[in-house]
Formats: structure tokens, sequence, C-alpha cells
């Protein structure tokens, strides 16, 4: 019998999805749409708190690692999470919600770095 076949790691297989999925505007639009109020807070307050939520997700939702991430105190951070949750009504750490998000980030992320690679190209 054959040995298994290791596993991709999953941000790999988050990475190639995101990738196919950033070549139709309709996904990426539905993207940024569903980030928009994260990122009007952040512009309105320079309040980083998409990049506290991107630091939370990649701790594996631990606010002691993100707080260790950012270099701020745990409460800091469960402050800007409340925020998070707020902004979008709901629980960030439902796996529903987060997977949603997650592939947003991931998907207007490649978005943008096909983008500049067409820039490049010029």
């Amino acid at each position: 019998m054959d040995a298994p076949k290791r596993l991709r790691p999953p941000e790999d297989v988050l990475a190639r999805a995101a990738t196919a999925a950033a070549r139709d505007p309709a996904v990426v639009d539905a993207c940024r749409r569903l980030l928009a109020p994260l990122r009007r807070a952040d512009e309105q307050r320079g309040s980083d708190l998409e990049k506290t939520l991107r630091a939370y997700y990649a701790c594996g939702a631990s606010v002691s690692g993100c707080a260790e991430a950012l270099f701020l105190h745990r409460n800091s951070v469960r402050y800007r999470l409340d925020r998070v949750r707020a902004l979008f009504g709901a629980d960030i750490d439902h796996p529903d919600i987060s997977t949603r998000l997650c592939a947003a980030f991931a998907i207007d992320d490649a978005a943008r770095g096909a983008v500049h690679e067409a820039q490049r190209a010029q």
C-alpha cells in the first residue's frame, strides 16, 4: 500500500483559490464591499482594525498571540476586536464569518498583487 500523501499547507490552497477568484471582478467587488466597513473605520479614525483582525486570524484567533505580534496590550486587542464585531454586527470567531473574512482578505490581496504585476510588466 502506498504511503499517504501529504496535504498541501492550508495557506497554499487559500492562495491558489484566491488567485483564481481574483480574476473575477464581481468576486473582488464583493470582497471589497464586505471589508468596506473595516477600511472606512480605519480611514476615518486611523484605528488599524484591519491590521488587528488580520493578525488575530494569523495568530489562530489568539488574543495573546495577536497582542504579542502587534506589540499591544491584550486589552487593546480585545477593544479593537470588539469594535470590529460591532462594525460587522457579527461574531468574528464563528467559523462561517471568519472563513468569509479570511477569504475576502486573501482575494483582495491577490487582486492587488495582480494589479501590481500588470503595472510592473508595462
